[in-house]
């Protein structure tokens, strides 16, 4: 795997006037200079002031030498094992000093994993990442060696993006674990891995996946430069990173599908996406992103093509009714009850008879309700929150209509438009699908179904100027990619009838399946022909 580690002199600071942190930069950290105790005391005076900090003193070839560790990251069985490699070989009688470290890395180091290191801000990023510093007194160079023991949890199955059929494997919080996922799910040399080290202080790393031969390079390469280019304090999570790296930071739409399913990482990742793990968090970042990507699911192709497809479109209905439903029930009601059917709109006149407040203010106040019941259940533990959701539903709406607050009609508006939101797949578009439909009621409420269609038009406005790494937003619905749109967009044909891969991510190999053949039926199944009697 190729290591890109930070550079700063290759950045350019747009923003000089901003306010930078206070990090010493590694460019004035001094060297090692052969003096052990003046290397030990500057390791102890920067490094050293947590109480996990450890070095211990040992004897090689006659030499003074240390062992510098975090007690908390390393692998205290590896330290032992070095330690005794150290003590009981059996050194040569004359050994060159230029010759000790590549004598020791070669012969009595049992451990693979090991880094010459000459930078001494370099050594103290080392070793709170997990490395065992060995530093020899007459060296100019310290050797690194790899014990880092993280404990983390076992990969189990996803808590928010649940799948009746499939692989039930979500990714972890350690980057190894999940890039070891991928190399298992995605077997193919094809499939190639860069790090990258972001945050002055976090040193965080950052992991894309990617496919060499079928990713468009020029995706690769910016999302390369714009991590290079995040010059941040710490980095928290893949959230941070996404705000920081997306071609608009004003959108309310997601530019980068979220997800922490590893079926759904090595499908996109097969259709020439770009992967994003970050170290510390279990959520991947899938690069470019398009609208029609949230209304899709790995479960999709694990279904039959008919069902696939109804699924696709109860998404995009649900959508709209989520958006929509809460506001036009605000424009019908007070603007254009004409429109609606008689027998409807005297049953909804009919049933807010008695209630104080206009319609606008009676969705507010529901759409709060939802939003606290929300908030609560997920917030509280599993057990509690299960509860309080059913609970706090049934005893608030039936309350309140009692009560003469709001309509009994508009608690069906209301329930119906908050199921449509949660079944959208994607978290992230779920927040968005809310977002719209507050701005909607109160567009209704100043303008009616004007306000709304003018909304609407905006937001089309909106959507077709936004690009997610060179890719439109819109794409493939666009107009210039009709097959991507109806083959496996709105619809979703048979699998053997994809052949290709989705021309709106420029993929350097579109082939992605050989051409459909029938299915060769077992000759002891084949019915016998029929063949002429001859005539005697």
């Amino acid at each position: 795997m190729d290591v890109f580690h930070f550079r700063r002199s290759g950045y350019r600071n747009q923003t000089a006037d901003r306010l930078k942190p206070k990090t010493p930069d590694y460019r004035d950290a001094p060297h090692i200079t052969g003096d052990l105790q003046k290397t030990l005391s500057y390791l102890k005076d920067t490094a050293g002031r947590s109480s996990d900090f450890v070095m211990r003193y040992t004897d090689i070839a006659g030499r003074d030498a240390a062992l510098v560790y975090y007690l908390t990251v390393t692998d205290q069985h590896t330290i032992e094992i070095i330690l005794r490699a150290l003590q009981t070989h059996r050194y040569p009688r004359r050994m060159p000093r230029h010759r000790m470290a590549e004598y020791l890395s070669r012969h009595v180091l049992p451990n693979s994993n090991i880094v010459f290191v000459t930078n001494l801000w370099e050594l103290r990023e080392l070793a709170t990442g997990g490395q065992v510093i060995l530093l020899v007194d007459g060296l100019t160079v310290a050797i690194t060696v790899g014990a880092l023991s993280v404990p983390h949890r076992t990969p189990d199955t996803p808590l928010l993006e649940a799948s009746t059929r499939g692989p039930q494997l979500a990714f972890v919080e350690n980057l190894e674990v999940n890039i070891g996922l991928m190399r298992r799910s995605l077997n193919s040399d094809s499939l190639t891995v860069r790090q990258l080290v972001v945050g002055y202080r976090s040193r965080t790393r950052v992991a894309l996946l990617y496919l060499h031969d079928v990713a468009n390079p020029n995706v690769v390469e910016t999302a390369l430069k714009r991590i290079e280019a995040v010059h941040v304090d710490k980095l928290t999570g893949s959230a941070t990173l996404e705000q920081r790296i997306v071609d608009s930071h004003w959108t309310i739409f997601p530019l980068s599908r979220s997800t922490a399913r590893l079926d759904n990482c090595v499908k996109e990742v097969g259709q020439g996406k770009v992967l994003i793990l970050v170290d510390g968090d279990p959520t991947a970042l899938l690069i470019p992103g398009t609208i029609i990507d949230f209304f899709q699911t790995m479960e999709d192709d694990q279904h039959n093509y008919v069902e696939a497809t109804l699924i696709r479109w109860l998404r995009i209905f649900s959508f709209f009714l989520g958006a929509y439903l809460p506001a036009l029930y605000v424009a019908f009601t007070d603007f254009t009850p004409s429109l609606m059917p008689q027998i409807l709109a005297l049953q909804i006149a009919r049933s807010r008879e008695g209630v104080p407040f206009p319609a606008v203010v009676e969705v507010l106040i529901m759409q709060t309700v939802i939003e606290i019941l929300r908030e609560a259940a997920l917030r509280l533990p599993k057990v509690m929150g299960q509860t309080i959701g059913i609970v706090g539903g049934l005893v608030l709406g039936e309350a309140s209509v009692q009560a003469g607050l709001v309509s009994n009609i508009l608690i069906v508006v209301i329930a119906l438009a908050a199921l449509s939101i949660f079944v959208m797949p994607s978290i992230d578009f779920s927040a968005v699908i809310r977002i719209i439909s507050v701005c909607n009621i109160l567009v209704s409420a100043l303008f009616g179904l004007y306000g709304i269609v003018l909304l609407a038009v905006l937001v089309l406005y909106h959507l077709a100027s936004l690009k997610s790494f060179g890719v439109e937003y819109i794409a493939p619905l666009g107009g210039q990619n009709v097959r991507d749109a109806v083959l496996d967009g709105l619809l979703r044909v048979p699998l053997p009838l994809l052949d290709r891969r989705a021309s709106h991510l420029q993929p350097q190999e579109d082939t992605r399946s050989a051409d459909y053949t029938n299915p060769v039926q077992h000759t002891m199944l084949e019915k016998p022909r029929r063949g002429k009697r001859r005539k005697r």
